[in-house]
């Protein structure tokens, strides 16, 4: 039995190219959301990544889902690309402000790190400045960069409850890592960066992880961004049937 709440959905859900694939084909643009509530308990919201959700949106994300229905952020790329993490107490705020608006269906927030933005001190020294004093948030971070990955860094996220994100491409490194009390879990696809399809037996290989993960975590987030010929809802429907009904 998994102790953990496992959420499971895709990175996003708008998605012209699923009309035939997932979405009916006659099914107007404003009800995919709907539409995407029917299948899933949660969506990872990357539009939010590029500029700030209207409060409309936010208002109408909100009452139109489910009451169990669980949203994740990307943080605006202002923070993490274009100032990384240096002199960014306005855009969180602005940031914060709006999301909050999603109440208690809010779950983390992504921070997800350009590739060139390397381990060195000075950058160490602006993420640990950054994360101090947003206990009252779940972040997730998805480094980039394999300096990242080691015992130090670990040891930082673990200070703050911050959880290290699982990703797994073709691209960027990876390690299964758990250093907070949920787990956050990204999959851009096998082989090809968001265009190739997961496998059953990958898909058991990850069940068997999440059921480890459950052990350590109390929520566990498991997002598809392989949105190429509707891979993600694809591969996220086979894993909460395996979850379902192996975990």
């Amino acid at each position: 039995m998994c102790k953990a709440k496992v959420y499971i959905g895709t990175s996003g859900f708008s998605y012209s190219h699923w009309r035939g694939i997932f979405y009916p084909e006659n099914l107007p643009s404003t009800k995919r959301f709907e539409f995407y509530t029917n299948y899933f308990q949660t969506t990872e919201i990357n539009s939010s990544f590029y500029r700030l959700p209207q409060e409309k949106t936010i208002l109408n994300w909100y009452f139109s889902s489910p009451d169990n229905f669980v949203f994740s952020l990307k943080a605006p790329k202002a923070i993490t690309h274009l100032k990384r993490f240096l002199e960014v107490e306005e855009e969180w705020n602005k940031f914060e402000n709006r999301i909050k608006l999603l109440n208690e269906k809010l779950g983390p927030v992504l921070l997800q790190l350009p590739p060139s933005f390397k381990a060195d001190d000075e950058n160490i020294k602006r993420i640990s400045e950054f994360l101090d004093g947003k206990e009252n948030f779940k972040l997730a971070i998805e480094f980039r960069h394999k300096s990242w990955c080691d015992e130090k860094i670990f040891e930082i996220l673990k200070s703050f409850n911050v959880a290290w994100v699982i990703a797994d491409s073709s691209r960027y490194p990876k390690a299964k890592v758990i250093t907070a009390n949920f787990t956050y879990i990204r999959l851009h696809g096998p082989k090809e960066m968001f265009s190739s399809c997961y496998s059953d037996d990958e898909l058991y290989n990850l069940a068997n992880e999440i059921k480890e993960y459950s052990k350590v975590c109390n929520q566990i987030y498991v997002y598809f961004n392989n949105d190429f010929n509707g891979y993600a809802v694809k591969n996220a429907e086979t894993l909460i049937n395996i979850v379902n009904n192996t975990i």
